[in-house]
């Protein structure tokens, strides 16, 4: 019975046991760095690149530092490195472990045998070598020296056609107006002077034409209410009057405006404005009414005042051009806008440019 007891706490001290070491062959192992390093191919001609690939597993903490080497510098006594590539990562084990490679381009313009020792890599400050050397073999072109008859000279010098198209043309001049625009734009932010508008200006309407056009209105308007008739007529008497002898006859009475006009010594034309004053008055204010035939002579005898009494230029006036300058804000306002469209306009000069000087260069091709 004991020695059955004493068989089985055996068993499981060994089972503890192989435990324990896999444990530790598997930290061992996780821990271990691993350094190789091979060649795209052992042989190759003079002059030739090849890629020397250098591959470092380590664990993912660790710092691991690869050789690096000067372009021409040489690896061995014969063979060149022509570029140090960069370094790939590839994670291993649930991202426990990572694998760096790095790629070196080297070649080789002596045909031999090479040998090339172990790399070193520095992990964490240890340096770790790679397994086994590295052998190459380079070779050299074989050349016929009995029959140097057969080798070709130098070819000579072989013109590239040129080919102007209207591509090339067209973005030329698009860019030399986009340039030009880009330019002016930058004189006017350069100039501190104001932003002005160009403005138009007409010149005013004589007093007679603008009286004619509102009787006419009234004439072809309906009659229907006769105090807003005469009101309509004496308002467009009083502003021609107003416009055309210059003295406020719309603030003014019928017996104001007359005792005005007959300074001016109009007697025959004042006497039909004084009809019409009169009789509009009544209307307004003493509920007079009046006949469709009264209407019509008032009408004609305003329309025969303002003849009377217009004054036509000898010359008509021509419309006069004046520059105002933009406000505050509107001057912030054009000055960003030119700002933005210049940076703009520059930029895409620019990219035609590059492009127009890509087209002359496919064109040599």
């Amino acid at each position: 019975m004991k020695r059955g007891y004493s068989h089985c706490l055996i068993s499981k001290l060994a089972t503890t046991l192989v435990i324990l070491l896999s444990m530790c062959f598997n930290t061992v192992v996780s821990a271990q760095v691993v350094v190789e390093a091979r060649t795209d191919t052992a042989s190759f001609l003079i002059g030739e690149q090849i890629q020397l690939t250098v591959k470092c597993t380590a664990n993912v903490r660790q710092r691991v530092d690869f050789p690096y080497f000067q372009p021409q510098q040489q690896l061995v006594p014969g063979v060149e490195v022509i570029d140090c590539g960069r370094i790939d990562t590839t994670m291993l084990n649930n991202g426990k472990r990572i694998q760096l490679t790095r790629r070196y381009t080297i070649t080789s313009f002596d045909s031999a045998m090479y040998n090339i020792p172990p790399f070193k890599v520095k992990v964490d400050g240890k340096t770790y070598l790679s397994r086994g050397n590295i052998g190459i073999k380079v070779n050299t072109v074989p050349v016929d020296l009995n029959h140097p008859d057969k080798f070709n000279g130098p070819h000579d010098v072989v013109e590239q056609p040129f080919e102007w198209s209207w591509t090339i043309t067209l973005i030329a001049l698009a860019c030399m107006l986009m340039l030009t625009a880009v330019v002016m734009m930058a004189i006017r932010l350069a100039d501190p002077k104001l932003i002005t508008r160009r403005m138009v200006v007409m010149p005013p309407t004589p007093a007679h034409v603008t009286a004619i056009d509102q009787i006419e209105k009234i004439k072809l308007a309906p009659q229907d209410d006769t105090k807003q008739y005469y009101m309509a007529l004496t308002d467009t008497l009083r502003a021609y009057i107003e416009k055309r002898f210059g003295f406020n006859a719309k603030e003014m009475t019928t017996s104001q405006i007359l005792d005005n006009l007959y300074q001016l010594k109009n007697e025959e034309a004042i006497a039909e404005l004084k009809t019409v004053l009169i009789t509009a008055d009544l209307v307004k204010f003493a509920k007079h009414t009046t006949t469709m035939s009264e209407q019509d002579r008032s009408l004609v005898q305003a329309m025969n005042y303002v003849q009377a009494t217009k004054l036509e230029p000898k010359q008509m006036p021509k419309p006069r051009i004046e520059y105002v300058s933009l406000s505050n804000k509107k001057q912030i306002f054009w000055r960003n806008v030119m700002r933005v469209a210049s940076c703009g306009l520059a930029i895409a000069t620019l990219a035609l440019c590059a492009y127009n000087l890509y087209l002359i260069y496919c064109s040599f091709a």
